[in-house]
């Protein structure tokens, strides 16, 4: 799962719940109509390990991401798919990507 592309569709994207260590996010069914998106969700190559599991369930329209939440901070997770601030969410992905994957 590619979070940029993910972050790229905020749009389209609700968080429907959301506890440290988990989220669940809803999607609109226009995504369904844009293949670039679905491979984005499908794709899991570039998890790191603080990630530990994403899950697309394609008949709820979400997704479910579980995470170590001492390697996130859980309000992070949230800003990135509800913020409306793009250059702190530019920010956010720069850091996270280069403190986990670094890690991973």
């Amino acid at each position: 799962m590619n979070f940029r592309k993910i972050v790229e569709l905020e749009k389209h994207l609700d968080v429907a719940h959301h506890i440290p260590g988990r989220i669940r996010v809803k999607f609109s069914p226009l995504i369904l109509t844009k293949p670039v998106a679905l491979a984005a969700m499908k794709e899991h190559s570039e998890l790191p390990e603080a990630i530990k599991d994403a899950r697309v369930n394609m008949a709820a329209r979400s997704v479910v991401i579980e995470y170590d939440p001492e390697q996130i901070q859980p309000e992070l997770v949230e800003e990135l798919i509800q913020g409306t601030d793009k250059d702190k969410k530019a920010q956010i992905i720069s850091d996270l990507y280069g403190r986990l994957m670094n890690n991973g």
